[in-house]
């Protein structure tokens, strides 16, 4: 999606996750999918990261181990300027408050 549609789900009530076109595309085991720099995806968590959450969608026997990717995620989003707050946003708070689980 471009940004502006990220941001236009946003005002409908949306999340938006994920991070696994950062894994994939030219180079990859799974080249058919368009690869995203980190830099891309940063933008996008950037644009609203209280309604965003990351998940790796990882667990596919070509890609890395759901826990790996997540670990790298972090320390990506950390290299290009995305505050710990941020972070913490994206991987702890969102997520465990659409789960339920922050009560």
């Amino acid at each position: 999606m471009t940004a502006e549609q990220i941001k236009r789900c946003i005002d409908l009530g949306a999340y938006i996750d994920c991070y696994l076109p950062c894994l994939w595309g030219e180079g990859t085991k799974m080249p058919q999918y368009q690869w995203q720099t980190i830099k891309e995806f940063a933008s996008f968590v950037r644009i609203d990261p209280t309604r965003s959450f990351i998940s790796t969608d990882l667990g596919q026997a070509v890609m890395p181990h759901p826990i790996e990717g997540m670990r790298n995620c972090i320390i990506k989003l950390q290299s290009v300027g995305v505050s710990q707050s941020d972070i913490d946003l994206l991987v702890r708070s969102n997520p465990a408050w659409l789960l339920g689980l922050d009560k």
